[in-house]
């Protein structure tokens, strides 16, 4: 990302997207992932990656890394865009992921491309994405999201 590009984001306090402690996991097995939905009209952002599996854009949040950080920095990473605006919906756990759920907001005019570490980039209907080889977490996260708030975009 640019050093001048700046990005309104959401509070923080007494949500998880500040830093986690290795210690707060349970048995060390589930790790952190920020996510990050990115949605225009009905379609979400989804990111293939070279396995064939469609996930929402995200990843793992490094030590002493915001976790909010985290999900504007893969976003970057996979898809080549600068988050414009980014603020926490909610926490999901999936089999292996303690997900932390960031809403994002991309410019209008922005060209989504596949980086260095997806093979694909593309704009999925919600309503369709269960036809779509993703995992159960994202399906379960792309559900809950748009039950909160039937237009998100």
């Amino acid at each position: 990302m640019s050093q001048s590009s700046q990005v309104s984001v959401a509070a923080c306090e007494g949500t998880p997207c500040g830093t986690w402690q290795r210690g707060n996991l349970q048995n060390n097995t589930m790790r952190i992932r920020a996510t990050g939905l990115v949605i225009r009209h009905s379609a979400v952002l989804m990111v293939r990656e070279y396995t064939g599996m469609w996930l929402l854009p995200g990843g793992s949040v490094a030590h002493d890394e915001l976790s909010i950080i985290a999900a504007i920095r893969e976003l970057y990473e996979e898809t080549g865009v600068e988050a414009r605006a980014a603020a926490f919906l909610f926490e999901h756990v999936s089999a292996h992921h303690v997900h932390h759920v960031y809403r994002m907001v991309i410019p209008d005019h922005a060209r989504v491309r596949s980086g260095l570490e997806v093979d694909s980039v593309q704009w999925v209907d919600h309503r369709e994405l269960f036809d779509w080889r993703t995992t159960p977490g994202t399906r379960a996260i792309v559900a809950r999201a748009f039950s909160k708030a039937p237009v998100l975009g």
